[in-house]
């Protein structure tokens, strides 16, 4: 039965359950008459409900980027007679109203802020590598504005001033905070990033073994308020390659992303397209898929979970590349909407040549529902530690050891 057979068969059911109705309860001219009425307001109930169908209908067609086209630039950064240090990993991160980009050399600790409407390197600020003030071992950080930066240290978060001084810290009891639960304690750190609108922190604990996954909510004080399983990702232990042979050894893990908006943290991953939602305000986690029809909503091919030699290992890593990888979300606070990036590769990288690409680009509403996907022709690379300015997304790009940003002119 096709739609417009369904929309006549609706009309139908509806005039004639009313029809029904009043020659039992009604019988004669009275009934005749009221059955005359109420068709009437039924009828006009009908219509409005298939014009809602209809709008519904509309919605669900409808593809945002349907007509989508883009221009890029790229804009170099004025770095005076100072260098950036374009080691792996690159540590970058902006701020929450955009209008610095900061670079962490993990080795040294030293901080570069760059003003993005100038382009300009303004300042340099370093860290205590070591003693009360050091944010510890890491290889990433969090601009919470106000000069006040983030670091997810093991076991001892901390939020350091740019300045260098320590002003915050939680000396976290990690085997208390996963007691009762079947995951590492040296995991509680996994993904952390802290909130402070509500002053807590979330993060990704798992277990080595078996790859569960679980989000964790702790309180101002760093005590487990949740703790919660993320069943949908267990998935993603098919995709782990391990090598352990005489060459040394190699591990291949699809990790789980965990991001924090507003007050909404979005925990996805690259095996699929569905996402776990939790509202923090609320305290209410749900799983969401998306009705994509242009790229595979998940994973689907096999890998050698366990190989013996590096030429093995990497065999199977161009095998898992084929397979559609999800990344994670971005947020453009101008529109309000979200966007994500799928890639695929088509051909691998050889001596000479760069790996071909497949690239998709999906849209979500300020709600999270799909509102639009694309393949994008013209695009070669993923752009780099994407973010929202103005409306156009910025990507870091580093030009014969010089920095710069791809800029992203979205057209829809």
């Amino acid at each position: 039965m096709n739609w417009l057979d369904q929309r006549s068969q609706k009309k139908r059911i509806c005039r004639d359950s009313a029809k029904l109705l009043f020659r039992l309860l009604f019988p004669g001219a009275l009934g005749g008459r009221l059955l005359f009425i109420f068709l009437f307001f039924t009828l006009a109930f009908c219509q409005r409900k298939k014009a809602s169908e209809l709008a519904s209908a509309a919605v669900q067609k409808s593809n945002l980027l349907e007509n989508f086209t883009f221009s890029m630039d790229t804009l170099m950064v004025d770095t005076g007679d100072q260098l950036i240090n374009f080691g792996i990993p690159f540590i970058g991160a902006v701020s929450p109203n955009g209008l610095y980009y900061h670079i962490l050399d993990y080795k040294t600790l030293e901080f570069q802020r760059i003003h993005l409407d100038s382009l300009k390197l303004i300042d340099t600020y370093s860290l205590e590598k070591d003693g009360p003030d050091s944010p510890g071992f890491t290889f990433t950080f969090q601009p919470l504005g106000e000069g006040l930066f983030f670091f997810p240290a093991f076991g001892k978060p901390s939020i350091i001033q740019k300045s260098g001084i320590k002003v915050r810290s939680w000396n976290l009891n990690q085997e208390k905070i996963i007691e009762g639960f079947p995951v590492e304690s040296a995991t509680v750190n996994n993904r952390i990033v802290f909130d402070a609108n509500l002053d807590q922190l979330y993060s990704l604990p798992f277990n080595y073994e078996t790859r569960d996954y679980y989000l964790a909510v702790l309180d101002s004080t760093g005590e487990r308020k949740v703790m919660v399983p993320l069943p949908e990702f267990q998935k993603a232990h098919l995709f782990t390659i391990r090598t352990g042979g005489p060459e040394g050894g190699g591990l291949k893990i699809e990790l789980p992303f965990l991001q924090h908006f507003n007050d909404r943290v979005l925990i996805s991953c690259r095996v699929g397209n569905g996402i776990y939602v939790y509202e923090s305000r609320s305290d209410s986690l749900f799983y969401r898929r998306f009705p994509l029809k242009l790229v595979p909503p998940e994973k689907t091919g096999e890998v050698k979970n366990q190989v013996h030699s590096q030429q093995e290992f990497e065999r199977e890593l161009e095998k898992l590349s084929t397979q559609i990888s999800y990344w994670n979300f971005i947020r453009d606070e101008k529109s309000g909407r979200y966007f994500r990036f799928a890639t695929r590769v088509l051909s691998p990288e050889t001596e000479s040549t760069a790996a071909k690409l497949e690239i998709f680009l999906m849209a979500y509403s300020d709600d999270l529902e799909l509102i639009g996907e694309t393949k994008i022709k013209g695009l070669s690379t993923l752009p780099k530690g994407g973010f929202f300015k103005d409306g156009k997304l910025w990507s870091h790009v580093n030009v014969a050891d010089e920095l710069g940003f791809a800029v992203m002119d979205l057209k829809f």
